[in-house]
């Protein structure tokens, strides 16, 4: 059975309207043991200043859901920033000024209408590129739903070289990936990133996180057991991440 929920967006997050006390709820109803708030920081979207004001008054109110549900539910305090290798002051400080349990960083700027074969193996290349910058910038802990621009594509356009030099970059630098389900219910693909990838991070190493990428309440427990299962077969160990610790569960 899985425990755990590691990438949810509360309506500290821009784009989601769920408010902690039900997240909290719906996980407890379910028996997910452990959950992760990966609010958005999108710093070209939210002045710093803001963004640090609106995460500490969060986590108080996950302190208060933590005392709450002792025994039955630990919500972590984490973040999902977007280009945080474009903003490296910004999220020194921010770790500075917030409790954080984990910081995921991800890629959201993506050519999305690329239409030719040349124009997305091109943009995919870019993609990946920018991984790479942002792992080899080393102040994140997770990287988030690698392989993402194949929810706009349908298709991987991947270059095999490429991702090894990723691959071997986030375990140089000490970081781990998630197994993201949202994958199915965004583009009907499998997870993120695509079973082949995560077959190829397994011979590398062997901890990861799972999570739903949920913005809404229907998503939280969005097929988790898929990727239990996935996780299971390969051998991968699923663990939570508390205050920049990775802990087996």
């Amino acid at each position: 059975m899985i425990k755990q929920n590691l990438h949810i967006h509360s309506n500290y997050s821009w784009d989601s309207k769920m408010d902690i006390d039900t997240i909290a709820e719906i996980l407890v109803k379910n028996n997910i043991s452990y959950g992760a708030l990966t609010d958005h920081v999108e710093f070209s979207r939210e002045p710093l200043s803001y963004v640090i004001t609106k995460l500490n008054i969060r986590n108080i109110n996950i302190d208060r859901i933590n005392q709450k549900y002792q025994g039955k539910l630990t919500l972590l305090k984490a973040v999902e920033i977007s280009e945080p290798h474009w903003y490296q002051d910004e999220v020194e400080k921010l770790n500075e000024e917030v409790e954080l349990d984990f910081i995921m960083g991800s890629i959201h700027t993506i050519k999305r209408d690329a239409i030719s074969t040349y124009d997305r193996e091109k943009a995919t290349y870019q993609y990946y590129k920018e991984i790479l910058k942002m792992i080899e910038a080393n102040q994140i802990d997770v990287v988030g739903h690698l392989d993402y621009i194949n929810r706009y594509y349908k298709k991987d356009y991947s270059l095999y070289n490429q991702i090894t030099d990723v691959l071997d970059a986030i375990k140089e630098h000490n970081m781990i990936i998630e197994i993201n389900t949202s994958a199915e219910r965004r583009c009907h693909l499998n997870v993120f990133p695509s079973l082949d990838k995560i077959c190829r991070y397994k011979l590398t190493q062997d901890e990861i996180i799972i999570g739903t990428d949920a913005h809404a309440f229907n998503e939280l427990t969005d097929n988790l057991e898929q990727a239990g299962l996935i996780a299971k077969e390969l051998g991968l160990q699923p663990v939570i991440i508390q205050k920049r610790k990775r802990i087996n569960i």
